[in-house]
């Protein structure tokens, strides 16, 4: 919250009643829940989008990258690419740990094992063809639209 809405906000709550206070806490958990929830909605629509609709229609029209026109009138290179998420529920945790050592990857492993940095290993294990730990981890693969700058 910025300086000027908590501003705002002790300013109309000062001098009012718990009732009232509880009353602006329990509107503003409401508010909380319904922003979340569009949130949600939103990032669904997004991942929609990028990951089923632009690349089921660039694979039908066969076409790799595209430039493409943006609102703003500048030019992006709007191509598919090939992303992993990877989750490691916490009970493998040493069980990760230990199959990256054993795999000579142990220079991933920190006090944890950045889901970022463990993603794109997954990735480029994938891409190679070599093995990776989808018996320890929640690996999915797939295809989402990005833009880059156009040449």
């Amino acid at each position: 919250m910025d300086d000027d809405r908590k501003s705002q906000v002790e300013s109309a709550l000062s001098g009012v009643g718990y009732d009232e206070l509880v009353a602006a806490m329990l509107s503003a958990q409401t508010h909380h829940a319904e922003m979340k929830a569009a949130a949600a909605e939103a990032w669904n629509e997004v991942c929609l989008i990028a990951r089923q609709i632009i690349p089921n229609r660039m694979d039908a029209d066969n076409i790799q990258n595209i430039t493409v026109i943006l609102p703003d009138g500048s030019k992006k290179q709007l191509l598919v690419m090939d992303q992993v998420s990877v989750k490691t529920p916490p009970e493998k945790k040493l069980e990760l740990w230990e199959w990256l050592r054993d795999h000579d990857a142990a220079e991933i492993i920190t006090e944890t094992v950045n889901s970022s940095t463990l993603a794109a290993y997954v990735r480029q294990q994938m891409r190679a063809g070599d093995p990776y730990p989808n018996d320890i981890c929640e690996v999915s693969a797939y295809a989402t639209a990005s833009l880059r700058k156009a040449s």
